[in-house]
């Protein structure tokens, strides 16, 4: 099947790590290499203080500029003082490692494929139950369950219908997977696969609580798949130029709002 502009351009964003990297070192390179020629000419030296401010300010824009989301200029500010502060407290090498293992089990997909870890809150889990189809033996699918709140609760909740969590980062799938185990749900299913690979037409109802890349290409493969009467929801984030059919507000602290498409 050809690639769709959707999918060729969420494959195109699926290199956050990279742009950060690359933002990283051009940010270096230009700081420090002016701090060098300033201190060769003046016999001034800049305080390092400043030159890991201005580092991180300059990573942080030219993240952005490169695209990677919102959400990473934080992190671009802070690398260049989190580097310094190792380097001073002469951290032992294999902490590093750790640190970086640990980080890489939880944030895979934030890595991988430029979707941040967000969780859904208790409020919005009510919301999603007042969605669910009437009728018992409806199939539910959480596209990225994470922790795997949604399933878990909303099981409880609709003993009747069956409820499918997709998580592909590995510690997040390994903690969803033992609060599936330890809950007993017999009508909870918590899977280690990227929902690309899955059949939506399985499902009646599809949440997704993902971030503005995969939505286009997302919204092709449910138009393609889901079964006439299903139902698309995603948490906050839309589909470049479709409109939701309709849009569902959540009274809690970040004013959530359910975009929600009948198939």
């Amino acid at each position: 099947m050809p690639e769709s502009a959707g999918q060729r351009a969420a494959a195109h964003k699926r290199m956050p790590l990279v742009l950060a990297l690359a933002a990283q070192v051009l940010g270096g390179i230009l700081v420090f290499g002016t701090a060098f020629v300033i201190t060769r000419i003046t016999a001034w030296p800049l305080p390092l203080i400043t030159l890991l401010v201005i580092h991180g300010g300059i990573a942080a824009l030219l993240g952005r500029r490169m695209g990677l989301a919102n959400w990473w200029m934080p992190i671009q500010a802070a690398f260049p003082f989190c580097v310094a502060a190792a380097l001073t407290w002469q951290v032992p090498s294999w902490v590093y490692l750790v640190v970086f293992v640990g980080l890489v089990l939880v944030f895979w997909n934030s890595a991988r494929g430029g979707v941040p870890l967000y969780l859904t809150n208790t409020r919005t889990k009510a919301a999603l139950a007042a969605l669910l189809p009437k009728e018992a033996n409806f199939r539910f699918a959480d596209l990225g369950c994470g922790l795997g709140g949604p399933v878990l609760s909303l099981s409880r909740v609709r003993p009747d219908g069956y409820f499918t969590g997709f998580e592909t980062a590995p510690a997040l799938f390994l903690m969803a997977w033992l609060r599936r185990r330890l809950s007993g749900g017999a009508n909870i299913e918590i899977i280690f696969s990227d929902f690309w690979s899955q059949n939506l037409g399985e499902f009646d109802v599809v949440y997704c609580f993902l971030s503005p890349v995969p939505m286009p290409a997302l919204f092709e493969k449910a138009r393609l798949q889901m079964k006439p009467g299903s139902l698309l929801v995603s948490n906050s984030f839309e589909v470049p130029g479709t409109p939701a059919d309709d849009i569902l507000e959540v009274d809690d602290a970040r004013n959530t709002k359910l975009h929600l498409w009948r198939m």
